[in-house]
């Protein structure tokens, strides 16, 4: 056994996870990290039951996951489940299988926690003074996190994310104007009743904890847009995904192949959350659930 060596599986509804790092005195350095695209949340069906394939695909790479472990043999570790494991009815069939499969307990998460956890990764990694928004958007939920230092001021979980916004706001694999209004509009509904609270708590500064916040600074690295990320650049990017008609032919500089699927969806949730906030600009954190998780085994040795 590692004695210094701290395993999270994150069983993410876009993505599984698996980061194991090596605890230093200035925090953590990576050892190995392993991620699948499984989209448990796309595998909900009609009645919000995981297909079968889904679940197998699930299991198959946990599988693979469990084969790691016996190699690494770390001192700890923590495996938790977000939201497409909270909407999914059959939850437990999948949960069962998987913890036979990882020989391990699974902590299925709430969105208020996992929230408060985004947060914890993004205090732990970039020790930043000022009072922050954090925003983390997932395949099934939109995280809304205001924070100073280490201590949580206010916690939100939307029932929004990129594959869900996907599979009904993009489900012709359209990408065009009706389709990216219908998005961006209801994803303000959604935010709309945090708006008060979140206004009036204030903040200084933004950061964004996300795959699609990731694929835009990408974007924006590659093409030289802009110097930071702001609404006008997104409006931008939402134009050259408009001009590829459709999610099979989007095809952006900068933008990696493993991302186009959820990307349009993700953006245009991210482009509702800078209008309905007034955002003014985001900068890209370091850290977000996986290294929470990571602080927390670090805090329970």
């Amino acid at each position: 056994m590692c004695e210094n060596h701290y395993t999270i599986i994150d069983l993410g509804s876009n993505s599984f996870h698996m980061l194991t790092v090596q605890k230093t005195d200035n925090g953590f350095s990576v050892f190995s990290k392993k991620k699948q695209k499984v989209r448990l949340a796309a595998g909900l069906d009609k009645q919000q039951n995981l297909t079968s394939d889904t679940m197998e695909n699930g299991w198959s790479c946990l599988q693979e996951f469990r084969d790691e472990l016996n190699k690494l043999q770390p001192c700890k570790i923590l495996v938790t489940a977000t939201a497409a494991l909270r909407m999914a009815k059959n939850k437990q069939i999948f949960i069962d299988q998987a913890q036979t499969i990882l020989q391990l307990p699974i902590k299925l998460i709430s969105g208020i926690e996992e929230a408060k956890t985004i947060y914890r990764g993004v205090a732990f990694t970039d020790k930043i003074s000022e009072q922050l928004l954090v925003i983390d958007i997932g395949g099934a939920s939109t995280e809304l996190i205001i924070g100073k230092g280490n201590k949580v001021l206010l916690a939100q979980s939307l029932n929004m994310g990129c594959v869900t916004w996907l599979n009904k706001y993009f489900a012709d694999q359209k990408l065009d104007h009706d389709n990216f209004n219908n998005a961006v509009n209801m994803a303000k509904t959604v935010i709309a009743p945090q708006i008060k609270n979140y206004t009036e708590q204030g903040w200084t500064l933004t950061m964004g904890a996300s795959g699609t916040i990731q694929a835009v600074q990408e974007i924006n690295n590659k093409q030289q847009i802009s110097k930071q990320l702001t609404l006008d650049l997104l409006n931008q990017i939402k134009q050259m995904c408009i001009n590829c008609k459709d999610i099979s032919s989007l095809d952006i500089d900068g933008l990696k192949p493993s991302r186009v699927p959820v990307f349009a969806s993700g953006l245009a949730i991210l482009i509702a959350l800078f209008e309905s906030l007034n955002i003014t600009s985001l900068k890209r954190s370091k850290g977000a659930l996986r290294e929470g998780l990571i602080s927390i085994l670090f805090a329970d040795n």
